[in-house]
């Protein structure tokens, strides 16, 4: 993690090259950074960074990190996927009809540290305190 005197000049760096958010894509890490190399690379491992959902009728199309684990539901019933790293669509699980619930369905990936959701759950990943 950087410490505070870090945290402006690494903010500064990012902005200069137009990188607004927490995460990007770039594969070189910030040359400013306090963690060592293998400790940076198990933060990002454990990151969704990059993660895509897509809700297609009865399926979700998704990517997620190796050993992300992606929760699917339709109702009160869900499944349970765990990610390779390759783009994939899954199905959604068939809703027990007499479920009041039946119908309303999404799809959410967990890493260790961190979380993408979509569907109605994708609002509230949406929310900002």
């Amino acid at each position: 993690m950087a410490t505070p005197p870090l945290v402006p000049r690494m903010w500064d760096a990012a902005r200069a090259r137009g990188i607004d958010a927490p995460d990007w894509n770039g594969t070189t890490p910030p040359g400013d950074r306090a963690l060592p190399p293998d400790r940076y690379r198990a933060l990002l491992a454990e990151r969704a960074t990059g993660t895509r959902l897509t809700l297609q009728d009865d399926a979700v199309r998704v990517w997620a990190p190796p050993g992300a684990v992606i929760r699917l539901w339709n109702g009160a019933t869900t499944a349970l996927h765990l990610a390779d790293g390759e783009e994939t669509t899954l199905l959604l699980p068939p809703a027990d009809p007499a479920a009041p619930s039946a119908g309303r369905c999404g799809a959410t990936v967990f890493t260790r540290g961190d979380r993408l959701a979509g569907g109605w759950l994708g609002e509230y990943a949406a929310m900002r305190a």
